[in-house]
């Protein structure tokens, strides 16, 4: 009868001791990265579950200082709530943990514990009298190590000899690499500057003048001949492009009035200077091929040399 009544004892401490089983609406998945890790590997324990959408989990407790999953160190702890297609609620709790055990070959990740409420069970104030708990059970993982089995020490004995002659010797290494890097760089510099200066060609400046003194030398000195405008708007609109190509340092003389507009924006100059370049060409190549007579155009030739004297103004 004695024997009885302890077995009795045993059954209900073990019944009291059990993990709650977990609500019949309330299902979960437990997912690792990987099935064994090597020491010092992160990895990660992803736990989902799906509730009801009157469960609402707590989450503020769900952090790297306050969630223990010892002999695992965690790093990182993530909780995502969702709402699925057919309204219920599905939980993502990801935790980055790392393994610095080295004499097991199996291990457990320990159970873990969730609280969640039901909404239409929540007073004004929630508390945790009132929540209840969703278990997960433990979980295995594979450890690998890269020490034998039983090692006498992790550390060899290494012992270091004639040191005084060795620091000698490298310093003096360090110092002949520093040497020739520095006469790599010194000719390499060299170089470069011999490139850029191929690839510059002549001074910006001086096209710029040439541009200028031809611009100047064929400006005739009134526009009453048509065939004088005319030639007066070709001359101009070919020696703008070329004299703003220079002075971009870019080339120029493919493009419209539109577009040298834009390159130009690009660029950063001045709204005056862009505008007057921009004016130049759009009346150039509005006029420069008409046949309307001098008297259309003559007020549009003086306010093309007007703008021109501007724009080569600018150095």
């Amino acid at each position: 009868m004695k024997t009885i009544l302890i077995c009795l004892a045993l059954i209900f401490a073990q019944k009291q001791t059990a993990p709650a089983p977990p609500a019949s609406d309330l299902k979960f998945t437990v997912r690792l990265d990987r099935t064994a890790v090597w020491v010092g590997d992160q990895f990660h324990y992803l736990i989902i579950v799906d509730h009801p959408a009157s469960y609402e989990f707590v989450l503020d407790n769900l952090t790297k200082d306050t969630v223990n999953m010892d002999p695992f160190q965690v790093l990182d702890v993530r909780a995502n709530p969702t709402v699925r297609d057919n309204g219920t609620g599905r939980l993502f709790v990801d935790m980055t943990m790392v393994n610095f055990t080295i004499d097991k070959t199996t291990m457990e990740i320990p159970q873990f514990t969730l609280y969640y409420f039901k909404k239409d069970s929540k007073t004004a104030v929630a508390d945790q009298a009132t929540a209840e708990s969703l278990t997960i059970p433990p979980t295995f993982i594979e450890t690998r190590s890269t020490l034998p089995e039983k090692p006498a020490d992790i550390r060899d004995a290494v012992t270091v000899n004639s040191w005084d002659r060795n620091r000698r010797i490298l310093p003096a290494i360090g110092w002949l690499s520093l040497a020739a890097l520095i006469v790599g760089l010194g000719r390499e510099t060299v170089l470069l500057i011999k490139r850029r200066k191929a690839r510059k060609g002549p001074d910006r400046r001086n096209a710029m003048k040439a541009v200028r003194q031809r611009w100047f030398g064929g400006l005739p000195s009134e526009f009453t001949d048509p065939k004088t405008c005319s030639a007066f708007f070709d001359h101009s609109y070919q020696n703008v492009k070329e004299y703003i190509g220079h002075y971009l340092e870019t080339p120029t003389l493919g493009l419209t009035a539109d577009e040298m507009r834009e390159e130009m924006k690009r660029r950063g100059v001045s709204a005056d200077l862009t505008e007057r370049v921009g004016k130049v060409m759009e009346t150039c190549e509005t006029l420069r091929y008409t046949q309307n007579g001098v008297g259309a155009h003559s007020e549009a030739a003086r306010s093309v040399a007007d703008n021109m004297r501007e724009i080569l103004n600018v150095k």
